[in-house]
């Protein structure tokens, strides 16, 4: 068994290729030279085309053009310079779209050029000829040691493994920004609620916010007060009942069961509204116009009887007394003071947490970074011994475990 790191694994793995595939590059090698050969060719036939003949200026000037585009479809001709079975392949994919798209232009052009081209252009179809050639011969090879492809596979995958190993610099330098971020945003969020705080303490501003949870509270109690005839009052509205209520009281039963703290708040003392609106609901119950069971008939008439008797006044005092302090705060300062602080407040917070979250998310690409070094050394170790019969041990230099520590948050 041998142990190796990523950078000996990579120089020993190269060393095994070059033996396995010897034969392979041998021949490739062989085509490779033929095609150069070929390419060399019709570069020369180029200059032939582009000469100028003096009896036959269209003539000439279609063969200049053809010239021009030949050129053109050999200088497109790109391969890798080292021979692999992956650039031996694209070798074969050049050859036949340099064919096609050669006597694609001739289809276009040799049939309109004069006879003094023709031994230029028999010499075109044989190069042609050869390069076809060629490239089944290509075919042949690649099939042959298509277990080559495999071998190249491997080495792809040490390099990605190098790649992920050596990401460690990548991720603790992103890691320490994102934590100096998250240091300023902390020291904001305080001084933010510092601020916030102390003003609380020394303005009347608390009032303002008792003031806010004691409408909650009424609009609670309300709802809880009202809900018995939400039913009821709902199906009065959508049947025809015969039972005419005027403008007032159909507003008044809307809002009071949408919000029922505004609506009571801004209603005349004794909400009449809302019992112009309840007496038509009454009078349909009794009138069977709203098809109940009984029982929920009774309860909504006993609750509308209650709230006719003042059962909703103290809740109307109170949000009476409630609405009337806030007019008189409204006009201070300190209220705006107050929302300016609490919004301040809101963005220091929102910032550090996205910060927070952001820590979070290098933590979670930290996560599959290592979950997938893992996985490329365990299936390069497999590979290794299937290809060579070799038991390599893959020793990782650089570990991505103690950035994980650096991700968590106190």
């Amino acid at each position: 068994m041998t142990n190796l790191t990523v950078d000996q694994l990579q120089k020993w793995y190269r060393k095994q290729l070059t033996k396995k595939s010897g034969e392979f590059v041998k021949q490739a090698e062989r085509s490779y030279k033929v095609v150069e050969r070929a390419l060399k060719d019709v570069q020369e036939m180029v200059k032939a085309f582009e000469s100028d003949g003096e009896d036959d200026p269209e003539s000439s000037g279609i063969a200049a053009r053809f010239g021009l585009k030949l050129k053109e479809i050999v200088s497109d001709f790109y391969v890798e310079k080292e021979i692999t079975y992956e650039s031996t392949e694209a070798m074969q994919g050049e050859i036949q779209r340099f064919i096609q798209e050669l006597w694609g232009a001739g289809a276009r052009w040799i049939k309109r050029m004069d006879k003094r081209h023709k031994t230029t252009i028999k010499a075109l179809d044989e190069a042609m000829k050869e390069l076809a050639k060629e490239m089944k011969r290509i075919g042949k090879l690649l099939y042959d040691y298509a277990w080559v492809k495999d071998l190249e596979r491997i080495g792809g995958r040490i390099t990605t493994l190098h790649d992920l190993t050596f990401s460690k610099d990548v991720f603790e330098e992103q890691i320490k920004t994102v934590l100096l971020k998250i240091q300023t945003a902390e020291n904001d969020y305080q001084n933010a609620k510092r601020a916030n705080d102390e003003f609380v303490e020394m303005s009347n501003v608390a009032d303002l916010l008792n003031l806010d949870e004691q409408a909650e509270r009424i609009s609670s109690l309300l709802r809880m007060k009202l809900n018995p005839l939400k039913k009821q009052v709902k199906k009065f509205l959508q049947v025809d009942t015969g039972v005419r209520i005027g403008p007032a009281g159909q507003i008044a039963l809307n809002e009071y069961f949408d919000d029922p703290y505004a609506a009571i708040a801004k209603e005349a003392d004794g909400y009449p509204g809302l019992l112009e609106g309840l007496r038509g609901v009454q009078e349909a119950i009794e009138r069977n116009k709203l098809d109940l069971k009984d029982r929920l008939g009774r309860r909504a008439i006993e609750e509308i009887e209650a709230i006719s008797k003042g059962g909703l006044q103290d809740f109307q005092t109170q949000a009476k007394s409630i609405e009337e302090k806030r007019r008189t705060y409204a006009g201070s300062d300190v209220y705006k003071k107050s929302e300016e602080l609490q919004t301040a407040l809101n963005e220091a917070y929102k910032n550090l947490e996205y910060h927070r979250n952001d820590l979070l998310r290098i933590r979670d690409d930290l996560e599959r970074q290592i979950t997938k070094v893992n996985e490329f050394k365990t299936r390069i170790e497999t590979e290794i011994l299937a290809a060579f019969s070799e038991k390599v041990t893959i020793d990782l230099e650089v570990s991505l475990e103690p950035l994980l520590k650096m991700c968590t948050l106190e």
